[in-house]
């Protein structure tokens, strides 16, 4: 009897059969073309970078998922790129400085993570991404929102939502109660997963000698999702000029997206801190029904092209394509 050799893929990764990838291709095909119509230029990034330059314009969640080896041609340790958005952050800061800015820029790329091996997480994912760089305006978040919308309509995917949130609104809050590093972390830490029960018992170790009001908004905050009225309802009770001009800004921009009649696909989550040491202004997320996994994430990273030498601000975000498929299914 014949001895045949393993041929199986290592965890995390798969073949795409043809029925899939013609989907696939669909998918990226209708993506791309929104873009190229909303003025978007194409960019090919490298699948390998050095490990230091890619450490530099990771956000905290990413930085443990990095597969990486040592180079024998150099010895310096290389990785495989976990994100497409600073590769970009690099090109613009290394190569386009005398482009004429705003730059509006789409890649599509594989990217590859580390996933700690449960809920059969991909650790290789096909990216579909847009950057809108050297604006920073609520037109500029407003378009990048209606860009995503245009593409996700172009894709014919409905009962869709994209939920916007604001970091500085939460950064914000938590400014006014001044507590330490560890506190906000475990606050943080139960806002993510909206746990309300937790975040009160957080909440009312620190309620002596701190700012109560700030305190009331950060317990409500697993529950402040809905439409305008979410921002109607808190407003008169924020105090602390960050938290203020957050809410300006994400009011700004829902003005902009109502008069481009997009009203009805948007919803606001004042809670949704995910990026805070990434983001810097909305963030938002793409959701449809049928699939619990978000189809799109993104927001505004003000501070990512000045970690390459290059303060200028930026915004975009990025399509999960599988995602998009198994929504199509």
């Amino acid at each position: 009897m014949a001895n045949y050799p393993n041929i199986s893929l290592p965890q995390g990764v798969r073949d795409i059969l043809p029925e899939e990838a013609e989907k696939a291709g669909l998918v990226e095909n209708a993506i791309i073309s929104v873009f190229e119509k909303n003025g978007f230029k194409r960019v090919i990034t490298p699948l390998l970078e050095y490990l230091d330059v890619v450490l530099l314009g990771l956000g905290a969640d990413l930085k443990d998922k990095i597969f990486k080896f040592v180079d024998p041609a150099s010895g310096k340790i290389v990785a495989i790129r976990p994100d497409v958005t600073p590769q970009v952050a690099r090109i613009v800061a290394a190569r386009m400085k005398d482009y004429p800015m705003p730059l509006k820029l789409y890649y599509n790329e594989n990217v590859l993570r580390y996933e700690e091996p449960r809920g059969g997480m991909p650790v290789e994912l096909l990216q579909i991404g847009a950057e809108y760089i050297g604006k920073d305006t609520p037109e500029a978040d407003a378009e990048i929102i209606a860009t995503a919308i245009e593409a996700l309509k172009k894709v014919k995917i409905k009962n869709f939502k994209i939920d916007i949130g604001h970091v500085g609104f939460f950064k914000g809050i938590l400014e006014d109660i001044k507590v330490n590093k560890g506190i906000e972390k475990k606050i943080k830490d139960a806002v993510v997963i909206k746990d309300s029960s937790s975040l009160k018992e957080i909440l009312l170790s620190i309620r002596q000698n701190k700012n109560n009001g700030a305190i009331k908004i950060l317990a409500e905050l697993p529950s402040l999702f809905g439409g305008r009225e979410v921002i109607d309802k808190i407003r008169p009770n924020v105090k602390g000029e960050t938290a203020v001009k957050a809410l300006d800004n994400l009011t700004k921009i829902l003005n902009i997206l109502e008069k481009k009649r997009l009203k009805d696909y948007i919803t606001i989550d004042l809670g949704e801190v995910r990026g805070f040491d990434y983001y810097t202004g909305i963030i938002f997320e793409g959701f449809a029904k049928g699939i619990g996994k978000p189809l799109l994430r993104g927001g505004r990273y003000n501070s990512l092209l000045e970690k390459y030498g290059y303060p200028c601000p930026a915004t975009g975000f990025a399509f999960d394509v599988e995602n998009v498929v198994a929504v199509l299914k």
